[in-house]
């Protein structure tokens, strides 16, 4: 890279890149030494699997109350690894809308993307990770941070939109035509994200796979991730905003919200009642596996509907404040007809002028009537 091309990279993305490295870096150091630490002890070498996402792990013995709740810490350096790296990448986009002089990326969204990335981390490093193996009740409650409260954070932080406007044309228009293109249309279609999320939480919950995600590393990792990207998936068309083909208007994204609620409440319900323990790995703790099953439960149903009703009523309180700040004489109808058009069209831009009287909007139409007819 020239020295003219170095120049030009902004302060904030050079200084987020150089922590990034820097703490992948010591990252590998403390998993070199956690490999050697094990291998000290008795003779028992600890697996690389543990070594990358459990280390300096120890079998918990005391109950999850208390100071445990925060004392209680693990390394996952795989998850550390990727949260910096996302970090670093955010950083740099913000830094680079900024670099151009136009309007400064707003702070809100940064703080809501960072707020995002800090319940990914206590989540797989913190102490309901630490219990997850041992307590269902803490594997549950680290499930509700990585498919609700995370991605709902990280989407309103608009990643998506920020690649966009972090990038010059082409590489914009070729980004848009990713995003908006047949495959991540197909995959955020309101139908997909709801069905995939509805199938993720009742085949990961109600079949004997979560006995397998208890009892293996590796796949509680898959898990993390899987729960992380459906999550994302579903949350980037109720609070999103990014520039994908589907835009929901209001009532449509309080629609997706109570049924995803009902699936959480039917699986809560289903646990809660259940007769079957989730198998546990055994620790110096005296768990009643079916108790400890059914208070998950428990916390699936209250837990999740209480965070999918913050949601909702966060969303009904910016769509009353839209409606108050919008024009004494444009009336819902009107927005609601402007909106499709927008949606249709392409057109992200606002029309101050009635519809039907704006130049901007008849080209824009009449482009999309041209497209139709092409197909």
């Amino acid at each position: 890279m020239s020295s003219s091309r170095l120049r030009r990279v902004p302060p904030l993305a050079v200084a987020a890149w150089v922590v990034a490295v820097g703490v992948i870096v010591g990252l590998g150091f403390l998993v070199a030494h956690y490999l050697g630490a094990g291998s000290d002890m008795h003779g028992m070498a600890m697996g690389s699997a543990d070594a990358l996402t459990r280390g300096d792990t120890r079998s918990p013995l005391v109950p999850l109350f208390g100071s445990a709740l925060v004392t209680a810490w693990q390394l996952d350096a795989v998850a550390v690894a990727v949260l910096v790296v996302l970090g670093a990448l955010y950083l740099t986009g913000v830094a680079l809308v900024s670099a151009r002089g136009g309007e400064r990326w707003p702070l809100r969204r940064t703080a809501c993307f960072f707020a995002g990335l800090a319940v990914c981390a206590f989540a797989t490093n913190g102490s309901i990770a630490v219990y997850d193996q041992v307590l269902f009740t803490a594997h549950m409650a680290g499930h509700l941070a990585l498919v609700m409260v995370a991605p709902a954070l990280l989407m309103f932080g608009r990643p998506l939109g920020l690649l966009v406007a972090a990038s010059r044309e082409p590489r914009r228009a070729r980004i848009l035509a990713v995003l908006r293109g047949r495959v991540v249309s197909v995959l955020s279609a309101p139908p997909v994200a709801l069905a995939t999320y509805a199938a993720v939480i009742v085949v990961s919950h109600l079949t004997g796979l979560m006995d397998t995600i208890m009892r293996n590393a590796w796949a509680g990792q898959l898990e993390h991730l899987v729960y992380l990207l459906v999550g994302c998936q579903f949350f980037a068309l109720i609070v999103g905003d990014e520039p994908l083909r589907w835009r929901l208007a209001s009532p449509a994204r309080w629609l997706l919200l109570a049924i995803a609620m009902a699936v959480d409440t039917f699986v809560g319900i289903v646990l809660l009642q259940g007769t079957h323990a989730v198998s546990l790995v055994p620790s110096a703790l005296h768990v009643d596996a079916l108790s400890d099953t059914r208070t998950g439960g428990a916390i699936m149903w209250f837990g999740g509907d209480a965070i999918m009703a913050a949601i909702m009523i966060g969303l009904v309180l910016g769509w009353l404040r839209n409606v108050e700040t919008a024009p004494a004489e444009t009336g819902w109808l009107e927005q609601a007809r402007s909106a499709t058009f927008a949606a249709h069209t392409g057109t992200d831009e606002r029309i101050d002028a009635p519809l039907d009287e704006d130049d901007s909007a008849r080209l824009a139409y009449n482009e999309w009537l041209a497209r139709l007819d092409r197909r």
